[in-house]
C-alpha cells in the first residue's frame, strides 16, 4: 500500500465515522422529537420562588465580581514584578 491508497483509506474512514455520527445525532434529534406534540405545563411562578432564584443569581454575580477583583490585582502585581525583573541589568539579580 503506497501513500495515495493509506490517505485515501484514511479519508474513507474519517468520512464513514463522520457519517455515522451525523446518523446518530439525526436519529437522537427524531427520537427527542417524537413526543413535541405533547402540550408543555407552564413553569411555575412562584413570587418566592423568583426572589430566591434571584437572590442566588445576584450572590453569584457578587462573588464573580470579588474573583475577577482579586484577580486583577494579582496581575498587576505580577506585571509589576516582571517590569522591575526586565529593568535590571544582567549584572544585577
Amino acid at each position: 500500500m503506497d501513500q495515495t491508497e493509506l490517505m485515501i483509506a484514511i479519508a474513507g474512514g474519517l468520512f464513514a465515522a463522520f457519517l455515522l455520527g451525523w446518523l446518530a445525532g439525526w436519529l437522537a434529534l427524531r427520537a427527542g422529537d417524537s413526543g413535541a406534540d405533547r402540550e408543555v405545563p407552564p413553569p411555575p411562578t412562584g413570587l418566592a420562588d423568583m426572589e430566591a432564584r434571584i437572590a442566588t443569581a445576584e450572590d453569584a454575580a457578587t462573588r464573580a465580581e470579588d474573583d475577577l477583583r482579586v484577580a486583577q490585582i494579582e496581575i498587576e502585581e505580577l506585571r509589576n514584578y516582571i517590569e522591575r525583573k526586565l529593568a535590571q541589568t544582567p549584572g544585577q539579580s
